[in-house]
């Protein structure tokens, strides 16, 4: 399953309907469909439930819907299928509820790269001369116009064109983005020099250059976690609190994803997430 739809809203454990029977039973009831395709379809509900749809956000949900529809329904499809309008309904419930319970920061897994998102943030050094890691994938999938773009902006000090806790944006090239906002975070050096300020600081002006050019979605790494040495634990924490802040005192709604590239950062995410929706 391809995980390059737009994500409109990436659902959380804390975000998805309350019980495993109550996101079955509906489809219980449709007609028109074979065992196979049932089956298919109470698959995608109980992942909802069990794993919070990490990697499948709800215009992917649609598209499962649909390609269960056409594969397994008997006779074909026909005008007006009242399927497809109990399908629209379901889902336009799982979006109240997801707006009800408190924001719509989502978790997404998978590369930051292939997502189509207004912006997507790259976690990049001082210089803005390329790197490893999700610096470097960035780099990759959007060609060398990417760089030489980069390398056009002012030093403002030597190897120094946008100091930690700020961002500037750039466009996407060839990712699918329209934008790339490089954030500089923080080193970590024990906590006690600012890092937690700092790193909240390069979500923030991420999110104020987004909407600056009126974007509707954004996509975060996680920040500073990698070469820079975070703690991934009390990064997940700051970026879901910057982000939720933000996104309540700005612009209710704009949809903000954090991506995790492996289960660890999944969980921590997912945990940091789940404690915020709950205070």
């Amino acid at each position: 399953m391809s995980h390059t739809a737009i994500p409109t809203v990436a659902l959380t454990p804390s975000r998805i309907p309350a019980s495993r029977d109550e996101i079955g039973h509906p489809f219980f009831r449709f007609s028109g469909y074979s065992e196979a395709g049932q089956e298919r379809i109470l698959e995608i509900m109980h992942r909802v439930h069990d794993e919070g749809l990490d990697a499948l956000s709800l215009d992917e949900l649609r598209i499962e819907f649909v390609r269960a529809q056409r594969a397994h329904r008997h006779g074909g499809g026909y005008p007006d299928d009242p399927n497809e309008h109990r399908m629209d309904a379901v889902l336009d419930l799982v979006r109240e509820r997801v707006r009800a319970r408190g924001g719509i920061t989502g978790l997404w897994r998978g590369d930051i790269t292939t997502l189509h998102v207004d912006v997507i943030v790259n976690a990049a050094n001082r210089a803005l001369a390329g790197g490893g890691g999700v610096d470097g994938a960035i780099q990759k999938a959007a060609g060398p116009e990417l760089l030489a773009a980069t390398l056009k902006i002012p030093e403002i000090r030597p190897a120094v064109r946008c100091p930690v806790g700020e961002a500037i944006l750039t466009q996407g090239f060839k990712l699918p983005a329209s934008h790339v906002a490089h954030a500089v975070g923080p080193v970590w050096r024990s906590g006690e020099n600012g890092e937690p300020e700092l790193l909240a600081s390069a979500y923030r002006a991420s999110l104020d250059l987004a909407a600056g050019v009126v974007a509707e979605s954004i996509a975060f790494p996680a920040i500073s976690t990698g070469a820079y040495g975070y703690p991934q634990w009390e990064a997940a924490q700051v970026a879901v609190q910057t982000c939720e802040a933000w996104r309540l005192a700005n612009d209710p709604d704009m949809r903000i994803l954090l991506v995790a590239f492996d289960d660890k950062t999944v969980k921590l995410l997912r945990s940091a997430l789940s404690r915020f929706a709950l205070r």
